[in-house]
């Protein structure tokens, strides 16, 4: 089966809007939401690393009060990013 498929959305990490806190991770119920670490010094992110195991259940989005994670449709190309684009530098606007 083609993983890419098996669900319809995927979340959308925004760094600009996040402050942080983690409560998207916790609210992950397959556990596999977690903070990274930016080059900014103390600055951290939710990021999936074990993409193919997110269901698109949405509750990262429901748990996240800054709007910094949000489901997308674009499955295909919120995969790629997660696989491809691991943040190691956040955007200069980011105090």
């Amino acid at each position: 089966m083609d993983m890419a498929r098996r669900y319809s959305a995927l979340p959308w990490v925004i760094p600009e809007h996040c402050e942080g806190c983690g409560c998207c991770a916790d609210a992950c119920p397959q556990g596999i939401l977690s903070m990274i670490e930016t080059s900014k010094p103390g600055a951290m992110v939710p990021w999936l690393d074990q993409v193919d195991q997110c269901t698109g259940c949405g509750m990262c989005e429901a748990a996240c009060a800054w709007s910094a994670i949000c489901l997308t449709g674009f499955v295909k190309k919120a995969r790629e990013r997660f696989i491809k684009e691991r943040p190691d530098k956040l955007p200069e606007s980011l105090p």
